[in-house]
C-alpha cells in the first residue's frame, strides 16, 4: 500500500491544502499546533477507522474536519476515500480515469442506493476488502504508527497479542491456519469432562440396547465375558487406529518436506545462474576501473588526449614518417656519391698506374738513348695528369648539387613542422635537436601505440557489459528467488518443527525417504493387527449371536448396537486426530514464536544501540524490552527519551515482518525529533533512508532542517 496524495480542510487549520505524498520518504513541515498529529491519525482513521472499533482520532475531532485521501495497493488503479466531517463518507476506486463509487454511507449510517453493505462485491470492493481483513487496524497502529514521545502514553505502547499475530504470519499461512482451526473448535468444543449432544445421545442409545439385549441373555452366563473380550478387543483397535492415523500425518508431512527441498534446489541452481551472471559483470567492472587506473598510471600523458590532440598525434606521426624517409634519402645520396667517388679514385688511380708501367716500358726499351720515346713519355704523363684532374674536379665540384639542397630544405621544413605540431600536442623538449627529437617520438609512438591498443581493449570489454535495464530486472529477479526460497524455508522449518522424530535429519531427502519407508513398514504392521483384531471382533460376535440362541431380536438389537459403536469409533478417532493435530501445530506455533521473537528483540535493540550510540548497550537489554512489549511494563527509570528511542526501533524492526509480497504499509512518524541532537538525527536518518527504500515513510514534524531528507511539503 502507498498514499498518493490528498486534500484536507479544516477551519482554521487546513485551507483546501492539497498534499502529494513520495512513494519513499517524505517530510510534512508545520509549525506547532498546525494540525500535524491530526492529519496523521486521520490518515489512518480515514482507511481503517470505518470497519474497526480501534482508532486514533474521536468522533469530535472530525467536526468540521473534510480529508480527501488518495492511496494505491496494486498496480492496476486506486482508491479515493471521502471523508466529509462527520456526515458522509464515500470511497471510490479510479482506473482509467474513470471513477466508480464502491461504498457510501450517510451520516446516520444508511448506505445510498444502489451501493451494497458493507462494501461492493465486484473486484474493486473485494481487493480492499480482502487488504483491510489481511491488515486490520490493530497491526496498522502497532507497526506502522510512531506517536510523538507526549503521545506515547496515550496511544499506548505495544499490544503484544497484536504483535504476536504480526510475527508470526507468514507466507505459509500455518500460523493463520492454526488460529481458524482452534476458533473452529472452540465452537463446537464442549466444557471440561463434558462430550457433544450428539456422542451422549449416542452412548445412551448405547446402553439401552446394551441393557435390553442384557436383559433379553440374562441367562447366558457367556454374555459377560465376550462382552468384556469384545470391549479390550474394540479398545485395542481404536488404539491402533490412532497409532495409524498419526503415522499416515507424518508420512504426509515428510511427503510435503520433501516436494518443498526439491523446490529449493531448483530455485539454488536459478539463484547460483543468475548471481553468476552478477558476478560475471561486476568482475569486467572490475577489470574496466582496474585499467583505466593502470592507463592513468602508465601514460598520464594522454589521459587529457582530447579529439584535437590525438588528430595532431597523428599529423606528427606521420610527419616523423615522412622525415625519416628524408633521411633516408639523404643518407643514400652521401652513401652514392661516396661509392662513386671510391669509383672514380679508382679509375684514376688505375690510369696513373697504367701511364707510370707505360713509361718505364718505354724507357726500358729506350736504353742508352732515352730521348728517343721522349715525345710519347709526356703525351702518356699529361694524359694521365688530365685525367686526374678531371675525375677530381667532377668529385669536388658535384657536391653541393640541387638535389641535396632540395632535401636539406625539406628537411629543414619538416623539422619546423615537426616543432609546432609538437608544441601543439604539448611534447615538452628543452633543446630541440633532431636526433634527440628521433629518440623522444620513438619513444612516445611506441607509447601511443600500447596505449591505444589497450584502450581498445578497453573499449572491447564495455562493449560486452550488458545493459543497466537488463541488469536491473535480473536483480530483481534474484531478490525475488530469494523470498520465493526464504518462504519455502519456512514452511519447510514449520513442518519440521512439527515432527520431533525428525530433529537431526538436516533437511537431507535420502534421510527423509528412509523415514518414509520405515513408517509404512510399521503402518503395513498396524494393519495386519487391526484386520487380526476385527477378524477377532466379528468371531466374538458370531459366538455372541450364537450364545443368545440366534434371536431374531437379539440380532437386530446387536445390529443396531453395532452401528452405534461404529460411529461412536470414527467420532473417537477424528478427535485424537484433530488432538494430536492441534497439540503438534501448539508447539509448532510456539517454537516459531520463541525464535521470531528473538529476532525481533535482537533487531531492535541493534537498531536502538545505533540511534543511542551504544549509550545504554548495559542498561537496556532484551529482558527489559521483552518486559515493555509482553507486559506493557515500562521501568520506573525509563525516561521519555530512551521509551521513545526504543518504539521507534521496535517498529522499524518490525518492518521486517510485515514487508511482504502482498502486503507493504507505509510507515507515519509523528514528530520523533523532539529529543535528537544533530548526531542522534543523523543515526535516525540512517535508519529511516535504509526503512524508505522498502516501504513508503511519512514524518510529521515542526523542524524545517529537514528539507533535503526527502520530498518536502510545508502546511
Amino acid at each position: 500500500m502507498q498514499y498518493i496524495g490528498c486534500k484536507v480542510h479544516k477551519q482554521g487549520l487546513f485551507d483546501n491544502r492539497v498534499l502529494n505524498f513520495s512513494d519513499r520518504l517524505t517530510i510534512v513541515y508545520g509549525k506547532n499546533g498546525s494540525g500535524k498529529s491530526l492529519l496523521a491519525r486521520g490518515m489512518i482513521d480515514a482507511v481503517w477507522g470505518r470497519f474497526s472499533a480501534r482508532k486514533l482520532l474521536g468522533d469530535d475531532a472530525w467536526n468540521s474536519l473534510y480529508l480527501d485521501l488518495l492511496f494505491s495497493i496494486s498496480e492496476n488503479g486506486y482508491f479515493r476515500i471521502s471523508n466529509a466531517s462527520d456526515k458522509s463518507y464515500r470511497i471510490y476506486y479510479n482506473q482509467n480515469n474513470e471513477e466508480k463509487l464502491i461504498y457510501a454511507e450517510s451520516r446516520g449510517g444508511l448506505l445510498d442506493e444502489g451501493v451494497r453493505n458493507p462494501i461492493d462485491e465486484k473486484f474493486e470492493g473485494k481487493i480492499l476488502q480482502e487488504f483491510i481483513k489481511r491488515v486490520d487496524a490493530d497491526t496498522v497502529i502497532n507497526s506502522s504508527f510512531i506517536p510523538s514521545s507526549p503521545d506515547i502514553a496515550g496511544d499506548g505502547t505495544i499490544d503484544f497479542t497484536v504483535l504476536k499475530k504480526i510475527i508470526l504470519e507468514d507466507g505459509t499461512g500455518f500460523y493463520n491456519l492454526f488460529n481458524n482451526l482452534n476458533k473452529s473448535l472452540e465452537r463446537v468444543r464442549p466444557g471440561d469432562g463434558e462430550s457433544p449432544p450428539e456422542v451422549v445421545r449416542l452412548d445412551d442409545k448405547k446402553r439401552e440396547l446394551e441393557k435390553k439385549i442384557q436383559i433379553i441373555d440374562i441367562s447366558g452366563s457367556r454374555h459377560d465375558k465376550l462382552r468384556r473380550e469384545k470391549n479390550n478387543v474394540q479398545q485395542e483397535i481404536d488404539e491402533l487406529n490412532g497409532s495409524l492415523m498419526s503415522l499416515n500425518n507424518q508420512k504426509e508431512i515428510l511427503n510435503k518436506i520433501i516436494e518443498n527441498l526439491n523446490k529449493v534446489d531448483v530455485l539454488k541452481n536459478e539463484f547460483e545462474s543468475i548471481k553468476d551472471e552478477i558476478q560475471d559483470e561486476q568482475q569486467k567492472i572490475k577489470s574496466i576501473t582496474v585499467m583505466k587506473r593502470e592507463l592513468d598510471a602508465m601514460f598520464p600523458q594522454f589521459s587529457d588526449m582530447d579529439i584535437n590532440d590525438s588528430t595532431n598525434l597523428d599529423r606528427l606521426q606521420e610527419l616523423f614518417n615522412d622525415i625519416r624517409n628524408l633521411n633516408e634519402q639523404i643518407d643514400n645520396f652521401y652513401f652514392s656519391r661516396l661509392l662513386k667517388k671510391r669509383k672514380f679514385k679508382k679509375i684514376a688511380t688505375a690510369l696513373n698506374a697504367g701511364a707510370a708501367a707505360a713509361v718505364i716500358f718505354l724507357l726500358a726499351r729506350s736504353g742508352s738513348a732515352p730521348g728517343k720515346n721522349l715525345f710519347i713519355i709526356a703525351g702518356i704523363l699529361s694524359c694521365a695528369v688530365i685525367a686526374t684532374a678531371v675525375i677530381t674536379l667532377y668529385l669536388y665540384l658535384g657536391r653541393r648539387d640541387k638535389e641535396l639542397q632540395k632535401l636539406e630544405e625539406k628537411k629543414k621544413r619538416f623539422k619546423e613542422r615537426i616543432k609546432i605540431l609538437m608544441e601543439k600536442s604539448r611534447v615538452e623538449l628543452e633543446d630541440f635537436k633532431l636526433t634527440e627529437i628521433y629518440e623522444l617520438l620513438l619513444q612516445y609512438f611506441e607509447d601511443y601505440i600500447n596505449y591505444t591498443e589497450r584502450k581498445k581493449d578497453l573499449a572491447r570489454i564495455k562493449s560486452s557489459l550488458k545493459e543497466e535495464e537488463y541488469m536491473v530486472r535480473i536483480q530483481k529477479k534474484l531478490d525475488e528467488l530469494k523470498k520465493e526460497e526464504e518462504i519455502i524455508k519456512n514452511e519447510i522449518n514449520t513442518s519440521i518443527d512439527t515432527l520431533n522424530i525428525v530433529d537431526d535429519i538436516e533437511n537431507e531427502t535420502t534421510k527423509i525417504e528412509e523415514l518414509i519407508q520405515n513408517i509404512d513398514r510399521e503402518a503395513g504392521i498396524i494393519k495386519e493387527k487391526i484386520e487380526t483384531k476385527e477378524r477377532i471382533l466379528q468371531q466374538i460376535d458370531v459366538e455372541f449371536i450364537q450364545a443368545s440362541g440366534n434371536s431374531e431380536t437379539t440380532n437386530a438389537l446387536i445390529e443396531e448396537k453395532n452401528g452405534v459403536d461404529r460411529i461412536l469409533k470414527k467420532w473417537r478417532v477424528n478427535q485424537n486426530s484433530l488432538l494430536f493435530i492441534m497439540l503438534t501445530m501448539a508447539a509448532a506455533v510456539e517454537r516459531s514464536e520463541d525464535k521470531r521473537l528473538r529476532t525481533l528483540l535482537d533487531g531492535t535493540l541493534d537498531k536502538f544501540n545505533h540511534l543511542t550510540g551504544n549509550q545504554y548497550i548495559t542498561r537496556i537489554d532484551e529482558s527489559v524490552l521483552l518486559q515493555m512489549i509482553s507486559e506493557n511494563k515500562i521501568p520506573e527509570d525509563m525516561t521519555p527519551p530512551v521509551m521513545h528511542a526504543l518504539l521507534i526501533s521496535l517498529k522499524f524492526s518490525l518492518s521486517d515482518f510485515i514487508i511482504g509480497e502482498n502486503t507493504s504499509v507505509p510507515l507515519l512518524i509523528d514528530e520523533p525529533f523532539q529529543f535528537m541532537d544533530d548526531e542522534r538525527c543523523n543515526r535516525f536518518r540512517d535508519l529511516v533512508s535504509y526503512i524508505s527504500n522498502r516501504r513508503q515513510v511519512i514524518i510529521f514534524t515542526h523542524h524545517s532542517d529537514k528539507r533535503n531528507w526527502g520530498n518536502f511539503i510545508e502546511l
